[in-house]
């Protein structure tokens, strides 16, 4: 067995779980995965087979929320329409859905009153310190008379002028990340900037804030812990995935690309995959690493279109290319997914 075909079932695994993968699609990612496969892997991976997937033993029904369907409507759209005048829309819907999983009945009312007011959400995840949260530059730091929250976030949406936030935090001595909801009144107090040009046609501003602030408990998004943002990210991705899917096919129809009948092709079976995850019902152990997996095949996909040479344009190639990196990196799906089933063997 050559090596791309092992370190490619890592990925490919998750898909054919779903729908079996196009042969030219195959090999694209195989070699895509064996160009992420890092000093550490190399070193220590025994290159032998992977194991089947097995049957998830427990499944749990997976939420349903109001806003999917409109979400679905706009993604629809955005295939004759583009992504321009629609993203903002459709991100602060996926916001929505990620509060309802997360925060308590009084903290959506007060979310609720904001955004009646016009108060725009905003979701601040990257960090300065890198993708490991132990090197996060954001932190809560808790004594026995207040909670201070150091803020330091790069490349948020829109955070040259925020609303309200909900800031992604590392805790000292802590694993995992905690969620902070700041409300306007606290976002006013950190330092905001606008970072790089804008991205599809000057809809779209990314920004850095950085400052300290005191919060209180009732800030804390806490509902549901790590289970509650897998079930979102289980909701979102799939449909993240479909509506670039559907850009690049407006793109093609408006002739800033030139996609070949092979990149057709396999951007309608990545739809398909999308298709499939957006009607699941329930949620397994398996539910996440397909997203993982379906995120990756985006990213490459687009990866490849543009160096191809079949996107037109330098600001569209360079929209193309941040959307493999939002919402989860190549490396960073493919590190997630081998860390899982790296132990899993024939």
């Amino acid at each position: 067995m050559e090596m791309q075909s092992v370190v490619g079932g890592f990925v490919l695994n998750q898909l054919s779980s779903i729908s079996p993968v196009p042969s030219t699609l195959k090999s694209l990612l195989e070699n895509s995965c064996a160009r992420l496969f890092d000093a550490s892997m190399i070193i220590e991976d025994p290159l032998t087979e992977l194991a089947p997937l097995r049957e998830a033993s427990v499944q749990q029904p997976l939420e349903q929320f109001e806003q999917t369907f409109v979400i679905d409507q706009i993604i629809d759209t955005v295939r004759d329409e583009g992504l321009d005048n629609h993203f903002h829309n459709m991100i602060g819907l996926f916001g929505s859905i990620m509060l309802s999983l997360t925060a308590t009945d009084d903290q959506l009312a007060q979310v609720n009153k904001w955004v009646e007011q016009g108060i725009f959400g905003h979701f601040l995840m990257t960090d300065p310190g890198g993708p490991s949260l132990m090197g996060w530059k954001t932190e809560l730091v808790e004594t026995d008379s207040d909670m201070l929250l150091n803020v330091d976030k790069i490349h948020g949406i829109e955070a040259h002028k925020l609303g309200f936030a909900m800031v992604v935090t590392k805790q000292p001595g802590r694993p995992f990340p905690l969620t902070v909801m700041l409300p306007p009144e606290l976002c006013n107090q950190l330092r905001q900037s606008t970072v790089g040009e804008p991205f599809l046609n000057d809809t779209l501003q990314l920004g850095n804030c950085k400052g300290k602030v005191s919060i209180t408990k009732d800030m804390l998004l806490s509902k549901g812990g790590l289970g509650s943002v897998n079930r979102f990210l289980t909701l979102v991705r799939p449909r993240f995935v479909k509506s670039l899917m559907h850009f690049v096919l407006c793109l093609h129809d408006c002739k800033e690309a030139h996609l070949t009948s092979e990149d057709q092709a396999h951007i309608e079976y990545l739809i398909h995959l999308c298709n499939e995850q957006v009607a699941a019902t329930t949620f397994s152990m398996h539910s996440v690493n397909r997203v993982l997996a379906t995120k990756f095949t985006s990213n490459e996909l687009l990866l490849n279109l543009v160096l191809s040479g079949k996107i037109k344009s330098v600001n569209r190639q360079r929209d193309l290319l941040a959307f493999t990196k939002m919402e989860g990196s190549s490396y960073r799906c493919f590190f997630e997914i081998y860390s899982k089933f790296k132990g899993l063997r024939v």
